[in-house]
C-alpha cells in the first residue's frame, strides 16, 4: 500500500471518528458554551500545558501525526461511551431542563415579549451571507434561539452531523449524507433520504432545551425528510420553483404541498404569497458593510489587473434565469468593455458563452466580505435575466446593487423590491405618478428586448458619477436593510 493511499484512509478514519466524538459530546450536553464543558476544558488544558513542559519534543511525519490523532479521538470516544453508562447523563439532563426553564423565563421578562425558538431548515451553508435563509436566521437570532440546519451536507457512510457554528442564540448544524447532491436539480436516492433522516434524528439532544420550537422551511427539499402536520410550520418561498427550467419535478410538487399546508408563507414579494394573510419579507442588505461601495477602485484591487474599462458587473447565482444569448450580445456590442460575473454556475449554456467570448470573466463565488470590493471596481451593474411575462424573476442581490449607487440595467420582468414607479422604462410612455413619487424615478434602467438592452447600457455608461440617481439608489438601499415582521419576532 502506497503512502498516499494509507494517508487517505487515515484521513477518512479520522473524519468518521471526529463526527462520532462530536455527536457523543453533544448527546452528553458538553457543547462549547456549556459551563461544565468550559470548566473541564480549563483543567484539561492546564494539565496538558504542565505536562508539555517536561516532555521531549519530537518531529513526526504526517502519517504518524494522523495515527496519533486517531488514537486521541478513540480515547475520547471510549471516555464518552463510559459516561453514557453512568448516571451522569440523567443528572445533567434533569439539571439542564430546570436551568433552561429559568433562562427562558428570564428572556421573557427581560424583553417583555414571547420568547420563540426556531429550527430553520436552510437552503445553503450558514456562512453564505448572500443567502436569504442565512440573513433571516441571523436576524431572528438577535432575539430568539435559532438552530440552523444547513442545506449542504458532508459525505459519510454513517449517519451523523457536526456543529459548524455556535454562539449564544445561534447553532448551525450540517448533516451527513451518503452522497452529495444539488437540492434543485438532483433527486436523492431512497438510500440517501433514509441516511439523512437518521442524521436528522441524531440532533434531538440539541432541541431538548428549546421551548415549543417552530419549524421554518426555506427549501421544498426538506418536505421529503420531515413529517410535518398541517398548519404547524412556516414556509419561505424565496422564488417560484415551478418556473425553474431545470428544477426536479419532486421539488415542484413539494413546493405546492408546503404552500398548501403551511400556516404562514413568507416571500420577498407579494406575487409569491398565497393571500393577504401571508408576510412579505423583502430582500435586504447589510448597509453598514456596503456603505462605501459607491467609491471607485482599480480592478487590480480584486485581482483583475488585465481587464479593460468600463467594467459591467453581475453578482449572484448564474443559473437558468440568465439569458445567455443576451450575455453574448452584450459582449459583442461592447467589445472594449469587460463583463465580470461573480457567482457559482452549474448551468451549461452560461459556461459555453463564457468560453466563447474573451471579454467575459467569471470569477466564481466570492466571500461575502469581498463583495464590497467588487462593487467598487464595477462601472455599472447588470441583471441579464430572461424576459418573463409573469414577472416572477427575482434577484436577491438587488439591494446590494442599490447600495453602490451605480447605474443598474435589468430586465423589465425583474421582480424586485421597488415600487413600479421607481424604474426607467425605455419603451412606451412612463406611468403617471403622483408628484411626491416622481423623485423616486430612475433607480433602474429597464429593458425588454436585446436592442433595448444595448440602448440602456449606453445610457447607463453616460450617467454622471454624482447624479441625483446615485443618491436616490443609496437612499433606497438604506431603507432596504433586513427587517423582520412583528409576527416572527
Amino acid at each position: 500500500m502506497s503512502k498516499i493511499t494509507k494517508l487517505a484512509r487515515l484521513i477518512e478514519q479520522e473524519k468518521l471518528l471526529y463526527l462520532e466524538v462530536e455527536q457523543l459530546r453533544y448527546s452528553l450536553y458538553l457543547h462549547d458554551n456549556s459551563l461544565l464543558f468550559q470548566f473541564l476544558s480549563a483543567f484539561y488544558f492546564a494539565y496538558k500545558d504542565g505536562t508539555s513542559l517536561f516532555r521531549k519534543k519530537t518531529v513526526n511525519s504526517v502519517l504518524e501525526e494522523k495515527i496519533l490523532s486517531i488514537q486521541r479521538l478513540q480515547q475520547k470516544k471510549d471516555y464518552f461511551l463510559f459516561l453514557q453508562k453512568t448516571p451522569y447523563a440523567w443528572i445533567v439532563k434533569a439539571l439542564r431542563f430546570r436551568f433552561n426553564k429559568k433562562i427562558h423565563t428570564a428572556i421573557k421578562n427581560k424583553k417583555d415579549s414571547h420568547a420563540k425558538s426556531y429550527i430553520i431548515f436552510g437552503s445553503t451553508s450558514s456562512d453564505d451571507f448572500q443567502s436569504r435563509s442565512v440573513q433571516i436566521a441571523r436576524k431572528l437570532a438577535e432575539k430568539h434561539i435559532i438552530i440552523y440546519i444547513e442545506g449542504i451536507f458532508d459525505e459519510a457512510r454513517r449517519p451523523g452531523y457536526r456543529i459548524v457554528e455556535e454562539t449564544e442564540h445561534f447553532i448551525a448544524v450540517r448533516l451527513t449524507s451518503y452522497k452529495s447532491f444539488h437540492l434543485n436539480y438532483q433527486k436523492p436516492a431512497p438510500k440517501e433520504i433514509l441516511h439523512l433522516k437518521q442524521s436528522l434524528k441524531l440532533i434531538n439532544p440539541l432541541t431538548h432545551s428549546l421551548v415549543n420550537p417552530l419549524s421554518y422551511i426555506h427549501h421544498p427539499f426538506w418536505d421529503s425528510l420531515l413529517s410535518l402536520k398541517k398548519k404547524s410550520f412556516i414556509f419561505d418561498r424565496a422564488s417560484s420553483y415551478t418556473h425553474h427550467h431545470n428544477a426536479v419535478q419532486y421539488i415542484i410538487d413539494a413546493e405546492g404541498k408546503l404552500l398548501k399546508n403551511a400556516f404562514m408563507v413568507t416571500a420577498p414579494n407579494a406575487k409569491l404569497t398565497r393571500n393577504k394573510k401571508d408576510v412579505v419579507i423583502k430582500n435586504g442588505v447589510d448597509f453598514g458593510m456596503f456603505k462605501d461601495t459607491s467609491k471607485m477602485i482599480q480592478t487590480c484591487d480584486v485581482g483583475l489587473c488585465w481587464i479593460k474599462k468600463p467594467v459591467m458587473g453581475y453578482i449572484g447565482t448564474l443559473d437558468e434565469r440568465i439569458d445567455e444569448v443576451l450575455l453574448g450580445s452584450i459582449a459583442t456590442a461592447f467589445p472594449t468593455a469587460s463583463i465580470v460575473l461573480v457567482g457559482n454556475t452549474d448551468y451549461r449554456p452560461v459556461i459555453e458563452v463564457v468560453e466563447k467570448y474573451p471579454n467575459i470573466f467569471p470569477v466564481g463565488k466570492q466571500a461575502y466580505k469581498k463583495l464590497p470590493l467588487f462593487l467598487q471596481s464595477f462601472d455599472i451593474l447588470i441583471a441579464p435575466f430572461k424576459y418573463d411575462k409573469r414577472g416572477l424573476i427575482d434577484h436577491p442581490e438587488l439591494p446590494l446593487y442599490l447600495s453602490s449607487g451605480k447605474p443598474i440595467v435589468a430586465t423589465t420582468s425583474l421582480m424586485g423590491c421597488l415600487p413600479a414607479e421607481e424604474k426607467i422604462r425605455l419603451r412606451g410612455r412612463r406611468p403617471r405618478v403622483e408628484p411626491e413619487r416622481r423623485r423616486a424615478n430612475g433607480l433602474l434602467y429597464k429593458a425588454k428586448t436585446h436592442a433595448d438592452w444595448m440602448l440602456a447600457i449606453t445610457e447607463a455608461l453616460k450617467e454622471k458619477k454624482r447624479s441625483k440617481k446615485k443618491f436616490l439608489r443609496i437612499a433606497a438601499a438604506i431603507k432596504l436593510t433586513w427587517r423582520m415582521p412583528k409576527l416572527l419576532y
